[in-house]
């Protein structure tokens, strides 16, 4: 395959990813349209808190052996193999824990709901480990359609599954039960569409893969603590509506950087570390990504935060509103964590887990701290900790971190400027015009009526102050397009 010929399939490799992700995006807007309106927010708070406690097992389970797979140029089907037998043996073990600690995860919270939560997700934590490699060598090989085909056939199993017990009456088991049976069919499906069988464990050089595996696990396991002890504080101080009104908010504000920048790397990554020895081509590489990105979901952000209200109430239904009161603080959090993501993808290509964890590491801390204080106070005062430890990620990441890994700090930062103006001011624009004229509107004119001023807005300051990045985007475009075939 040709260099140029190699980047028109990564492109579209890409455009399929996204594609699938806003089908994706689109299946879990339509999971909460239809759940928020036959399951209370005390149940999806329940859930909420469930999940938060016992999800570490996922992270876990992974062991950050996807993203050492992913990131290596060449595996034999002993090291795949190996890798593939490793995760479900950590599966297993920590499927059995998890299910070990129902009862006292529900004593200790006053909630017996809890016991069938964490009773009900136990096997999915077995069931992705499983599924790992085999979405790894579908990844590696370039199959991007059935990589697609089994995420997103899981996803629209599990949520059929929880809208049709939720239909029968079945409240909370719904919510709990529709992981377990997105993993089993990604599972499936994974195995069948990858067309590679794994060997029996044996001997193989492992110790790289491993390392590299137990650092990054480490940056993950932080990232996740500290992403959910918003939601555990929130369950011991408060009711669980109020859980579930911040996971709802939580969910709307991350679904953009779940859907656009998670699915990037996968694409990304490869070519990073093909260029990883040449600090030049891979700083240009990382430029061109983080603009693109930043484009997306600086975006997205600003719209999702000037149309919070009338969204919420159309998506989730009126009484979901008192969720509004975490996003726009959320949303804060994410700016940040946008504009930093080419250190994650530097760090991982050029193998530095241990920066990427110390980086991670000086934000978390102090952010665990604050969530633990805020959290008496007020309820939003858990977001205002997350906020705070993400803007600490940023700085550390930026002052230390990434100019000792050889990244262009300064120039990755200046692929934000354009898209804050773009989006900061459009969102102005559209936030202007809400508060002096839409207001009093159904939401669902509301919502139609700021997302058009919002896109005009952007358009036209695009247009002004943005042409290059313009110009970019309008290629990006036209390279995902598919190939015309005589």
């Amino acid at each position: 395959m040709t260099p140029e010929a190699s980047t028109g399939a990564r492109a579209r490799g890409a455009t399929l990813l996204l594609s699938t992700q806003w089908v994706r995006y689109l299946l879990q807007i339509a999971n909460l349209v239809v759940l928020a309106r036959l399951i209370g927010p005390g149940d999806f708070g329940v859930v909420s808190l469930g999940l938060a406690i016992v999800g570490i097992a996922s992270v876990l389970g992974d062991f950050g052996l996807s993203l050492a797979a992913l990131r290596e140029s060449s595996l034999s089907q002993q090291q795949k193999s190996n890798l593939l037998w490793i995760n479900s043996a950590i599966g297993a073990g920590l499927a059995l824990v998890v299910a070990l600690c129902a009862a006292p995860i529900a004593a200790a919270f006053g909630d017996e709901r809890l016991v069938g939560v964490v009773l009900l997700a136990a096997p999915a934590y077995l069931l992705r480990a499983g599924a790992v490699q085999f979405l790894v060598e579908l990844n590696r090989r370039e199959r991007f359609s059935r990589l697609a085909a089994a995420e997103v056939g899981g996803d629209a199993l599990g949520v059929g599954t929880a809208v049709v017990l939720a239909l029968a009456g079945s409240g909370y088991v719904a919510l709990a039960l529709q992981g377990t049976v997105a993993a089993a069919v990604t599972l499936l499906w994974a195995a069948v569409a990858a067309r590679w069988r794994p060997s029996l464990p044996r001997r193989a050089e492992m110790r790289s893969l491993l390392t590299f595996g137990l650092s990054t696990l480490g940056a993950h396991a932080a990232q996740y603590v500290t992403t959910n002890v918003d939601t555990i504080m929130l369950g011991a101080w408060y009711p669980a509506a109020m859980v579930g009104f911040y996971s709802r908010a939580y969910q709307l504000v991350m679904l953009p950087l779940q859907q656009v920048a998670a699915p990037l790397t996968r694409v990304v990554l490869p070519r990073l570390a093909q260029v990883a020895d040449d600090l030049s081509a891979l700083n240009e590489a990382l430029i061109r990504a983080q603009r693109l990105v930043s484009h997306a979901l600086l975006g997205l952000t600003g719209l999702l935060v000037v149309g919070g209200a009338p969204l919420i109430e159309v998506v989730l239904g009126a009484d979901w509103l008192p969720a509004m009161q975490f996003l726009p603080v959320l949303a804060v959090g994410t700016i940040f964590q946008t504009i930093a993501y080419a250190y994650y993808w530097g760090f991982a290509a050029l193998g530095r887990s241990a920066a990427l964890f110390s980086s991670e590491l000086i934000g978390r801390v102090p952010m665990v701290l604050l969530i633990v204080l805020l959290a008496p106070l007020a309820p939003v005062g858990v977001a205002w900790g997350v906020v705070a430890g993400q803007v600490l990620i940023w700085a550390s990441g930026t002052f230390f971190f990434a100019p000792r890994a050889g990244l262009r700090v300064g120039a990755l930062l200046g692929t934000a400027v354009v898209p804050l103006l773009v989006s900061g001011g459009a969102s102005l624009a559209a936030w202007g015009a809400d508060a002096a004229f839409l207001a009093d509107l159904p939401a669902v004119v509301r919502l139609a009526a700021v997302t058009a001023i919002w896109v005009a807005a952007a358009a036209l300051l695009l247009t002004l102050c943005g042409r290059g990045d313009a110009r970019l985007l309008r290629q990006t475009l036209r390279s995902m397009r598919p190939r015309r075939t005589a």
